[in-house]
């Protein structure tokens, strides 16, 4: 058996979780791997749920955060720097759940807190209070473990960016579970994430043993940056999002108009306005104007509306700039 541990401070989610993937395509027979790490500001969403459905993402990104996919199933959560990440990879016939569990719970007895397992996912406090979520793949040479461990997580802004969508939308994604959380400096005021590291670390020897602790020099290589422009992209983000429905109402000046949208992969496939304006041309412009476009009307230029008059224009840009500008 070959036991390691890395850890890394650069906290850009799409990095990281690029760093995962690297880290875990080289596991061999007998390995097992942990790695900590941490994200800024940033909301995680589960390979297979809608963007739009778990959070707030146009806010997120307005205010200089990020929005992440990664590739294990479960829900939504939010991460800053007072979270801390791990990761277990491991082979198969190393992969052991209780054991990796086990080296999370010894770290945090080392601070007098004491936790117990709730389904497969979660491990919580003896009240009940949720504080490490955990997700879960599997390959042929490799089985991931990660998870999150809430230190002294801003709350706040994790009920801001993780409130539920108040739109009127119908998704097939899988939607999260909210659940009661804690931090685990409301159990022992002095414990930090820094601190939680050096636990895991040593739980982790305590646990397996010997190991080798990796270098991060080399991680900036060719396959991470691949990857990393993968999970930073659109399409990854936002595109992956299960097929759903939504709509929109909005009164202009020149008439009230209602939108329905049907979205594939966060592209609109199917578009239908209503509206009581006197212009009955406008609707069908555009629909034709969206049908096809973004979700977030990038790319949606009202110039090639055919057939529209400059006053028509004026307003299909009114349309186009309320729907880029919609968040809950």
């Amino acid at each position: 058996m070959s036991n390691y541990f890395i850890q890394t401070y650069t906290y850009n989610p799409w990095w990281n979780l690029a760093v995962e993937k690297y880290l875990a395509d080289r596991i061999q027979p007998g390995d097992v791997l942990l790695y900590l790490w941490q994200n800024e500001n940033t909301v995680v969403i589960g390979r297979n749920q809608n963007a739009l459905k778990e959070c707030r993402a146009q806010l997120l990104e307005e205010q200089g955060g990020y929005l992440a996919r990664r590739t294990t199933g479960g829900g939504a959560v939010y991460h800053d720097l007072g979270n801390l990440c791990f990761t277990f990879a491991a082979s198969p016939e190393e992969y052991n759940l209780e054991r990796q569990m086990g080296v999370v719970q010894k770290a945090c007895r080392k601070f007098g807190i004491e936790t117990r397992f709730s389904g497969r996912n979660d491990i919580i406090t003896e009240e009940g209070f949720k504080f490490s979520g955990n997700a879960f793949s599997v390959t042929s040479q490799c089985k991931i473990q990660h998870g999150t461990l809430m230190v002294h997580v801003d709350v706040r802004k994790l009920g801001e960016y993780l409130t539920p969508s108040k739109e009127k939308m119908k998704s097939k994604g899988i939607k999260s579970v909210q659940a009661r959380v804690c931090n685990l400096q409301d159990l022992n005021p002095v414990v930090t994430t820094d601190d939680m590291r050096q636990a895991l670390k040593e739980a982790f020897g305590e646990e397996y043993g010997s190991f080798t602790e990796l270098s991060t020099e080399g991680l900036d290589n060719p396959e991470v940056q691949e990857t990393y422009k993968l999970y930073s992209s659109w399409e990854w983000k936002f595109g992956k999002s299960p097929e759903c429905e939504t709509v929109y109402t909005k009164r202009f000046d020149w008439g009230e108009v209602e939108i329905y949208l049907k979205l594939n992969t966060l592209y609109i496939s199917e578009c239908k306005v209503y509206s009581d304006a006197l212009d009955v041309e406008l609707p069908g412009m555009l629909e034709g104007l969206l049908t096809g476009q973004r979700y977030d009307m990038q790319g949606v230029s009202v110039q090639e509306a055919k057939g529209a008059t400059e006053e028509q224009r004026e307003r299909l840009g009114q349309v186009v700039e309320w729907l880029a500008g919609i968040r809950e």
